[in-house]
């Protein structure tokens, strides 16, 4: 694909599309798990479909061990000094979830790392690094945009915290997958974090709801 056709698809997918549901959320909204799903599924099927991909990338657990180890111990502190802060910060909606909607936060935990987590993590991190390689060929440039994009896609969550914690999240899942190669190295970690946050309060940053 020449490299003109590149930048639209790249613009078109990861910055057309958010600005969509970000423009027409309160008609999109119920839809927005069933499009990540759709475009995930499109993306997996554009990179079996390439023969330049390599496809020990999506599971790859022999290179990607130690690096899953490596998420682990950097989640540990980190999750503990956040529990602090939303407790702080937000007292009331701290452990809301499983206390009061123990059925929805159990089904979040259930559905979010396989309807969202996965599809974002083949969007954002496999097919964008293997994708846009001919247009962004330096990796930190394509680990930069993607954590940019990634960011500025959960804008349409409506509140500055969503995409600022998103484009953090999205730098470490960006850079793990760049050490690890591994995409289920990277779905492991991103739920991990995400199922914690949803768990001690910070979820309504995260969702729909909170936006209408």
């Amino acid at each position: 694909m020449s490299s003109g056709k590149l930048w639209a698809e790249l613009i078109a997918l990861f910055i057309f599309v958010p600005l969509l549901f970000l423009v027409g959320i309160q008609y999109a909204g119920p839809y927005l798990m069933a499009a990540l799903v759709v475009v995930g599924a499109i993306c997996l099927w554009l990179l079996l479909a390439d023969s330049s991909f390599k496809r020990f990338r999506l599971w790859n657990w022999q290179h990607g061990k130690p690096h899953l180890l490596a998420s682990f111990k950097l989640f540990i502190p980190w999750a503990c000094l956040t529990a602090v802060v939303v407790y702080w910060w937000l007292p009331d909606a701290f452990l809301q979830w499983p206390a009061e909607q123990t059925s929805l936060w159990l089904m979040t935990l259930v559905l979010y790392p396989l309807l969202s987590v996965v599809p974002q993590e083949i969007i954002y991190r496999t097919f964008f690094f293997h994708r846009y390689k001919q247009i962004l060929p330096s990796r930190y440039v394509r680990l930069g945009a993607s954590t940019l994009l990634f960011g500025f896609a959960h804008a349409i969550y409506g509140n500055w915290i969503a995409v600022a914690v998103s484009a953090v999240g999205g730098a470490v899942f960006g850079f793990r997958y760049m050490q690890s190669r591994s995409t289920a190295v990277v779905v492991v970690e991103h739920s991990l974090w995400g199922c914690f946050l949803f768990t001690i309060g910070f979820g309504s940053f995260l969702s729909i709801q909170h936006t209408l």
